[in-house]
């Protein structure tokens, strides 16, 4: 059994259960490099391509998806319309032309907070445009991301509603668990999958602010590795683990080939759970939350989008 299994999303669609993220650490533009290293990725094992609008990168992703040879129905990938939220027909028209795909597995609205701009749609509107490309069938899932729960609640409350939202990608990590609980639970309770993006943070960001969360980390991934007849476990494995555990399906990346094996690898064998009480440990540890890395915009309680 793979750590990362599969997750069958509302509509029907099954989704691999680790993604390779293009944004991030890929942020920025095309570029040869970039078409190598998602090439790599491939290479290694990957095939679950999560991209946006926003990276500027959507050209080198479709380079990739080309040359890599790999028959398109193996591949799973995403794309966000972002910068593009004023006329998402000609985004998504735009995207589908530079990754050079006939259709996308999962397209999503990137973030709400343009809405309330000047020219721009609202949510509902929005969502309307979303659910005739899924109908058009050159986008087989729909979603959103970064959505806090009223935004999603403006979604399910549109009168026709065809198609509610398939997943919503955040940020998911121990550092957010707690202040993250009322969005966890409002998308399990409506069957909504969690795509989560910068699992591993906690291992490379928040310098100087983790309190005694690493060394925690540490003893749960000493433990890990026993349990696993492995002589280490990676934190960084440990955390995208406990990210699968809890449900989501799990967006890393990384630039390193050493890096992207170590993500693969945990595919080709069943690291083992987690128990509770590490759980616990983790998220106690976890100290000061919540820290956020992205989407500010998130912890705001009271603006309307």
């Amino acid at each position: 059994m793979s750590t990362f299994a599969p997750v069958s999303l509302s509509d029907g669609a099954i989704v691999p259960g680790l993604g390779f993220g293009v944004g991030t650490a890929h942020f920025g533009g095309d570029s040869p490099e970039l078409v190598q290293t998602i090439k790599t990725a491939l290479e290694v094992g990957f095939r679950h391509l999560d991209g946006a609008e926003a990276y500027k990168n959507e050209e080198s992703l479709g380079k990739a998806i080309a040359e890599s040879g790999i028959p398109r129905d193996e591949l799973y990938v995403t794309t966000k319309s972002g910068p593009g939220l004023k006329d998402i027909p000609a985004s998504f028209d735009q995207s589908l032309k530079k990754l050079g795909l006939s259709h996308v597995d999962l397209y999503l609205i990137h973030w709400p907070y343009d809405f309330p701009k000047p020219g721009y749609p609202t949510i509902e509107e929005a969502w309307k445009a979303l659910e005739a490309i899924k109908d058009s069938g050159r986008a087989k899932s729909i979603g959103v991301s970064n959505f806090r729960v009223r935004d999603l609640e403006k979604i399910l409350a549109i009168p026709d509603l065809k198609h509610k939202p398939a997943c919503n990608q955040i940020e998911f990590h121990p550092f957010m668990y707690e202040a993250g609980e009322e969005l966890f639970q409002y998308c399990k309770k409506h069957d909504i999958a969690i795509e989560a993006y910068g699992p591993t943070s906690p291992a490379f960001r928040f310098d100087g602010n983790r309190g005694n969360f690493d060394a925690v980390l540490e003893e749960v991934s000493k433990a890990v590795a026993q349990r696993a007849g492995k002589d280490k476990v990676e934190p960084s494995q440990v955390l995208l683990r406990l990210a699968a555990q809890r449900g989501a399906i799990v967006i890393t990346t990384s630039g390193k080939d050493w890096r992207m094996k170590e993500c693969v690898s945990l595919c080709l064998f069943a690291l083992s759970c987690l128990t509770q009480d590490e759980i616990d440990e983790l998220v106690k540890a976890a100290k000061p939350a919540p820290q956020r890395a992205f989407m500010k915009h998130m912890d705001d309680k009271d603006t309307e989008y």
